[in-house]
Formats: structure tokens, sequence, C-alpha cells
């Protein structure tokens, strides 16, 4: 259900950790999980149509070429240490097409459940999951961020 992807250049982590803390990150449109509004996740991100050109290029940059010609959307997740999470995601489960969820880990000892089972991805570590599987991230006492493309594939 996960696929490691391999690690990202250290020159790319630099680049992506940079980016990351020079743009604006916003939380007022959080999607709903399968507990809805009794569990709101908490999070912030940022995507690329909010940001300026080179910022944009500098983050494609950081990616496979290939997996860029496909994205729909590239984005900075950010969830705060102690408080923040992701609630269970199963919006995509039954639809007949769902996007493929790339993601690059910007923290150590990130972890993200799908479809039940735990991954623990180093700094620069990739992974690779089709929304159609339920995913979750669960508290950690440290801040965890991402950086992620949506590809249909």
């Amino acid at each position: 259900m996960i696929e490691r992807i391999g690690n990202l250049e250290a020159d790319k982590i630099a680049t992506l950790k940079n980016l990351q803390s020079n743009i604006d990150f916003v939380s007022n449109r959080i999607r709903l999980g399968t507990n809805g509004a009794n569990k709101l996740s908490v999070y912030s991100f940022s995507k690329w149509k909010t940001w300026d050109r080179a910022t944009r290029n500098s983050f494609k940059e950081c990616f496979n070429q290939d997996d860029i010609d496909k994205a729909l959307i590239g984005w900075f997740l950010h969830l705060p240490a102690n408080t923040g999470f992701l609630d269970e995601q199963n919006a995509w489960v039954d639809a007949p097409v769902a996007g493929t969820v790339i993601a690059y880990s910007l923290s150590d000892s990130n972890n993200i459940w799908v479809a039940g089972n735990e991954a623990r991805i180093s700094t620069g570590e990739g992974i690779k999951f089709s929304l159609k599987n339920l995913h979750e991230i669960k508290t950690s006492t440290t801040d965890k961020n991402w950086a992620c493309l949506m590809l249909l594939q």
C-alpha cells in the first residue's frame, strides 16, 4: 500500500526546507476525515497555486521530472508538535479514480498510516500511495513537515 521511492539529495532537502520557511501557510480549509466534525484534523498547508513563479519552479526542481509532469498540485504540509494530526481520510476510498500522493519527509521520524500499516519515514525519504487507501497521521511530540505532490495515475 505504501511504496518507498527513495531519498532526495541533501541540496534538494535544503531547498525545500528553505522554501517552506519563506512561504505563508493556512489552516482554514481542513479536510474532514472519518470522524467528521467530532475530530477535526490540526495542520497547516501551502499549495503551489498561491506561490510566485520562482518559488513554484524551485519546488518543482526538487522532484522527479516525470512526477512533476503528472502532478495536479504540489504543497507543503505542517503538523505542529503535540497537537497536529490528520484524521483518517476516507473521501476517495470507493472512488473509481483517485489521486496518488508522493510525499517527502522534511523532518525526522515522520509516521503515516496507510491502509492500517505504519511507515516511519526519515528526513528526505519519499513514499507513494493511492488516495483510495485510508490514511492518517497521528499526533507526535515534534513538528512534522512534508513536501507533497498529487498525481493522477
